[in-house]
């Protein structure tokens, strides 16, 4: 009975809360209003965002516990910014007005057409039933014209109809999709798209984001290269390298794995996901610390398609159990529970140390040691499959012979790991999970002088006692001691900051009772989020005030807290042109989420639906129209099968202002291609879903057999007439292209006119006329006697999915009807058989 009773007064108690929550949300919300009447609209954000715990000033008055800081601040000077110009181009007002938006913004454009039929394409494919096979892609791509797998199928009266259906759904989309464009599409956003146009096309500076928030970064291009060259110096850490080894190393990869695999320690799947197949190279990029002295540069490598990545992803799983420490803290919800079941640690000091450059700063070959000892010498349990001996050799793929570029050059990192790599994160946390095991633990356990140490990533969370009476310690000497342990690393503390800290995006307050915390930014933090007159999806919007008001519950510890952390999200909002109701909806639903939870239930909600995603370009009503539609013709064809729209932007600030090096042709993967002849300028377009130079290679090879073989039957007639031609035999195949070497600009050529010298004159290999040219291309010179153009190869598409690449090829074969091509498409086109 006492049980039921304390139940029941605790949902009374929890009824209470929520109710008293809401008046004051709604009191609070009431004199917001009033205030923004009070100072005739002036918008909130121009103030910088302060901290709602304590009034953090100069001559370091304590606030008392629960106070709410008024945080007008009418000093322009004072504004936080939403574009730092660091250049030395000046901004017209219009320019920085459309900067201001973020390089998140999006406005109209014409849709691709082809794009959308390759993904209604793939769907179809994917939903009708058609798809029985699993087809050998790069055996495909190896030789396109064997007729593997190309036959048409003949589609049953149901798929005819859903065909014919996502066709007239699809047309009505572009008809739509047409007019609402010419409605919609002013005159100004084709002068806006004129400004970033002639921003994008200024050698002179770079555009990027921050290392921190959101916002826009102008940075000369002298600048932003001298201090990246200046990071690539360190000859401890990078080593600049004499060309591009993509190549060479993916091939070396792949036999290692191959070995690993017949060995019997990767199975058919693990394998397939590892081999590396058109890999590009890493490329390495700069962000601005702008909250930082002199700007310096986080540098980042982009990983994702090179030639270790998946590796990487791979032995990140095996890694993973051994990862784990106890004073390792996941995300900010395990940082507040920390706080709460400590909260008679309040009476202590509290201090944060940052470990300086963490990233780069990892001894790789000591972590793969303490990986590998941790694996297979510790538990039984964790130890994997594959021998040591390979992992170490994989792990020293995936680290050590990791490369990149940047301005044209090519660099390993022959220690420390970058942000982006696959492993960064993972060897990161192996590293510093054994310097606590080997230093921190003995401290806190042996010692009052550290009482607690919670790490996320490189920051860390420390009370300690600093009562010397009582075998306490200073932050000075505590300092010194961290310092002393490991000359890899380096711990930093900034200067006067004791009460309150911030740690991760908390401001940590202590009192005599417990910890008191709210919501974090920094000083150069803007309250630029997604604009709502951008041409997003209103879902979208939605999440990111929902990211907002959830952080704000989850990390404010009093009522004044999080209802003037609402008000500086109502704020924020209302910058960004969200209505007010809006934002007020998101916030009752949340609170009603939190302070009335649904009852969970034991039951395992089991599902048999297959789901299958298409991409749709996002143009407004137009595409939830056709989002809808998509996804009821499918469930009616297929009760079981789920489609889920993506809804894709599609002129993005960003994507004028590219930051990354750009790859040559020869070095992109996953693409369609269209090469011409020399000698009569009709075209071919192939696909490959390797490197493009693996690809010409082999047309290359098959182009000079074919014209040996024409030659050498000319001469063979010419001979039996009684002339003697000049035969020039290319003897031989084609060597691969080496991974350090361009790829060839000259075609070795056969001059029929080129007079005859008989002491040059080669021997006719034997077996040179059973050759028949494979590749259309080989074909076309074996007739013609004609040379192909390798060296201006045209990239039409691109795509890292390979039948909806194979989609795209037969889309631009019927578009453009190359006449070198064997066959009108490589893949039927079901929905629009005519392209």
């Amino acid at each position: 009975m006492d049980g039921i009773v304390k139940e029941l007064e605790s949902k009374e108690g929890m009824a209470k809360y929520h109710t008293h929550c809401k008046k004051f949300d709604t009191l609070i919300n009431f004199q917001y209003m009033q205030h923004e009447q009070r100072v005739n609209g002036r918008r909130l954000l121009n103030d910088r965002p302060m901290n709602h715990v304590i009034n953090n000033n100069n001559n370091n008055t304590t606030a008392q516990p629960n106070q709410v800081i008024n945080n007008n601040n009418d000093n322009s000077a004072d504004q936080p910014k939403l574009v730092w110009n660091l250049s030395n181009h000046r901004l017209t007002e219009d320019e920085r007005h459309l900067l201001e938006n973020g390089l998140s913004y999006n406005r109209l454009r014409v849709i691709d057409r082809s794009e959308v039929i390759s993904n209604i394409e793939l769907l179809f494919y994917q939903s009708s039933g058609i798809k029985r096979e699993i087809i050998d892609f790069q055996k495909w791509d190896q030789d396109p014209d064997s007729g593997f797998s190309k036959e048409t199928r003949t589609l049953e009266p149901r798929q005819l109809s859903l065909a014919a259906d996502l066709k007239s759904a699809t047309t009505k989309f572009f008809n739509e999709a047409q007019g609402s464009i010419k409605r919609n599409k002013n005159a100004n956003q084709l002068h806006e798209d004129e400004l970033l146009l002639n921003l994008s096309e200024d050698a002179s500076i770079v555009i990027t984001k921050p290392d921190k928030g959101r916002g826009v970064v102008i940075m000369n291009h002298n600048d932003y290269i001298r201090k990246m060259v200046e990071i690539l110096r360190n000859r401890s850490k990078f080593k600049l390298l004499d060309g591009d080894p993509t190549g060479t190393r993916e091939t070396k990869l792949t036999k290692l794995l191959r070995q690993i695999k017949e060995e019997g320690y990767l199975t058919e799947q693990e394998y397939r996901y590892v081999k590396p197949v058109g890999s590009i190279p890493a490329r390495l990029y700069g962000l601005p610390k702008v909250h930082k002295a002199n700007v310096p540069l986080r540098p980042i490598v982009s990983c994702i398609q090179s030639y270790n990545y998946r590796l990487g992803k791979f032995l990140a799983e095996i890694i993973k159990p051994i990862r784990n420490s106890p004073y390792s803290l996941k995300n900010t919800d395990g940082f507040i529970k920390f706080l709460k079941e400590n909260s008679s640690l309040s009476i202590h000091k509290m201090i944060s140390f940052d470990v300086e450059s963490l990233f780069t700063n990892i001894p790789v070959k000591r972590t793969i040691n303490v990986i590998c000892t941790k694996l297979y010498r510790t538990d039984p349990i964790l130890k994997p499959l594959i021998p040591e001996r390979y992992l170490r050799e994989l792990l020293k793929y995936a680290t050590e012979l990791t490369h990149f570029l940047f301005n044209g050059k090519y660099y390993d990192q022959s220690d420390g790991v970058s942000m982006g790599t696959s492993l960064a994160a993972i060897f990161a946390e192996v590293f510093m999970a054994n310097f606590e095991e080997q230093y921190i633990s003995p401290l806190l356990i042996n010692g009052s002088k550290l009482l607690a140490w919670r790490r996320y990533v490189d920051d860390t969370f420390v009370i300690y006692n600093d009562d010397i009476n009582k075998n306490g310690v200073s932050k000075g000497d505590l300092h010194l001691i961290l310092n002393e342990f490991d000359r890899c690393i380096k711990f930093t503390v900034e200067p006067g900051v004791d009460n309150p800290i911030p740690f991760l995006d908390v401001l940590v307050k202590r009192n005599n009772t417990s910890f008191e915390t709210t919501v974090y930014r920094k000083p150069t933090t803007t309250k630029l989020m997604l604009k709502w007159d951008s041409l997003i999806p209103t879902s979208y919007k939605r999440s990111s005030v929902y990211a907002l008001v959830n952080r704000a519950i989850r990390i404010c510890s009093t009522f004044e807290l999080l209802h003037n952390e609402f008000i500086y999200i109502r704020s924020m909002a209302d910058f960004n042109g969200y209505p007010s109701n809006f934002v007020q909806n998101i916030i009752n639903k949340q609170l009603d989420k939190f302070y009335q939870p649904k009852p969970t239930t034991d039951l395992i909600q089991l599902t048999t639906n297959t789901y299958r995603y298409i991409q749709i370009p996002f143009i407004g009503t137009p595409s939830y129209k056709y989002g809808k539609r998509l996804k009821s013709l499918i469930t009616q064809y297929n009760p079981s099968t789920d489609v889920r729209v993506i809804y894709k932007t599609t002129n993005e600030t960003r994507q004028y202002f590219p930051t990354k090096d750009k790859l040559k042709p020869s070095q992109k993967s996953g693409v369609v291609y269209q090469i011409s002849c020399r000698g009569c300028n009709d075209t071919y377009i192939g696909k490959t879903i390797r490197q493009t130079f693996r690809r010409c290679n082999e047309h290359e090879a098959d182009v000079f057999r074919g014209l040996n073989v024409s030659t050498a039957i000319s001469s063979t007639s010419h001979q039996k007439n009684g002339s003697q031609p000049h035969l020039n035999i290319y003897n031989g195949r084609v060597a691969k292209k080496s991974s350090t070497k361009k790829l060839r600009t000259n075609i070795k050529t056969i001059d029929p006119h080129k007079k005859h010298k008989p002491q040059q004159q080669h021997q006719i290999p034997t077996n040179l006329f059973d050759y028949k040219p494979k590749s259309a291309l080989g074909k076309h010179a074996y007739r013609t006697r004609h040379l192909i153009n390798f060296t201006d190869i045209n990239i039409l598409k691109q795509d890292t999915i390979p039948y909806r690449l194979l989609i795209k090829e037969s889309i631009q074969i019927r578009s453009k009807q190359p006449k070198l091509n064997g066959t009108d498409t490589s893949v039927p086109l079901y929905v629009f058989p005519e392209g």
